[in-house]
């Protein structure tokens, strides 16, 4: 059965056997190749399993909770549930190995998203080996240049546009930062939306068929769906239909690209899997105007913010540990609030070996003047 080795900070086995399930594994974990055995005979640090170890009877159901979930337990684990099949939800924050026993047949995309990558990034943490910031990466000159801030400031954006002034990819959305001042990859596709494909001349000639098809059916779903977005709602049930336009709007109008597609597009051929040592660390900040600017930055803020940023995109996570906690109230109580100090610590260590630095810019915005502000500044 394969594993996955995260650059030597985090293992996973996969024990799937169906090929369905062994193939979305498998992209799940891109740019990691899989392996056989594990790396120097390390344990697993995270395990996939279809099959439930010492089941026993269900004690106890907890039924939606404005989430349409639905949990049980057996009195010692919490399973969530889906089309009558489970899938156990552990506690990240415990000693290890995390294992995700699983009904065979569980729709792992249910779960992946929400709670294992989640849980892969606690474990981290909680293990002192590194932490997930929430970040795009790119590197300049063997050196990382880490791009970080809350959702929706333009993280993907600024890497990709310091990409096409030379730099390479290193990651998207969630980048691993250790406490040696070493950053490398965390697996997960990139989204690239489709208005900022006019300032990216590189990507946009190169783009594959798949994601040009999807950004022409976006454009024309954003033309029916947007009068009714932009709609001054009337009543709940407009209300409701407005907040669905306008949610379709923004999932419809991104491309998904493999991590091997977009370096493919911008000729790298480096190893996808490598470290690299912390050269900037920007602090992006959303603001109004046009204004971009860049300035010095209080480590220990940046470090308790991208935190707290963290935690807030692994939520659902949380609140699944929640719902354990209902049924097993012995168990200790606020494990996000665990799990940011785990990651805090691991930033204040990391940011002592790079400068760290804050950036004011509007969002969106041609990424183009952001990345240029950047480079000027190394």
């Amino acid at each position: 059965m394969p594993f996955f080795d995260l650059s030597g900070r985090l293992l996973i086995q996969s024990l799937e056997g169906d090929d369905r399930s062994v193939r979305y594994i498998g992209r799940q974990m891109a740019p990691f190749p899989s392996s056989t055995e594990p790396p120097d005979g390390r344990l697993a640090d995270v395990v996939l399993n279809p099959s439930i170890d010492g089941d026993g009877p269900i004690v106890e159901q907890q039924g939606p909770a404005i989430d349409d979930l639905t949990t049980v337990t057996d009195g010692r684990r919490v399973f969530l549930l889906s089309n009558g099949r489970r899938v156990s939800i552990p506690d990240a924050l415990e000693p290890g190995p995390i294992r995700f026993d699983h009904d065979p047949g569980f729709p792992l995309r249910r779960v992946f998203p929400t709670a294992v990558r989640p849980a892969m990034q606690v474990a981290l943490a909680v293990s002192g080996r590194a932490v997930a910031v929430h970040a795009a990466t790119v590197t300049i000159d063997g050196g990382a240049v880490v791009v970080a801030g809350w959702s929706e400031s333009g993280k993907t954006e600024t890497a990709l546009g310091l990409m096409e002034r030379g730099s390479s990819f290193l990651s998207d959305k969630w980048t691993l930062l250790g406490p040696d001042g070493q950053a490398s990859a965390f697996p997960i596709s990139i989204g690239i939306r489709r208005w900022v494909l006019r300032y990216l001349p590189t990507l946009r000639s190169s783009l594959t068929k798949p994601a040009r098809a999807q950004f022409a059916a976006a454009g024309l779903a954003s033309l029916v769906l947007k009068p009714l977005a932009g709609r001054s709602p009337q009543g709940r049930v407009a209300a409701l239909a407005s907040d669905g336009a306008r949610q379709a709007m923004a999932l419809g109008d991104r491309a998904a690209l493999e991590i091997d597609e977009l370096r493919a597009v911008y000729g790298q051929t480096d190893d996808p899997a490598r470290t690299a040592p912390i050269h900037l660390v920007v602090a992006l900040r959303t603001v109004p105007g046009g204004d971009i600017t860049l300035g010095p930055a209080d480590p220990g803020e940046v470090a308790a913010r991208l935190a707290r940023s963290a935690a807030y995109e692994r939520r659902h996570y949380f609140e699944l540990l929640q719902r354990a906690g209902y049924v097993m109230p012995s168990r200790p109580a606020a494990a996000q609030d665990r799990a940011i100090a785990a990651d805090e610590a691991i930033l204040r260590a990391s940011f002592e070996h790079a400068r760290v630095v804050t950036m004011d810019a509007p969002f969106p915005t041609d990424p183009r003047p952001v990345a240029d502000t950047i480079l000027a500044a190394l």
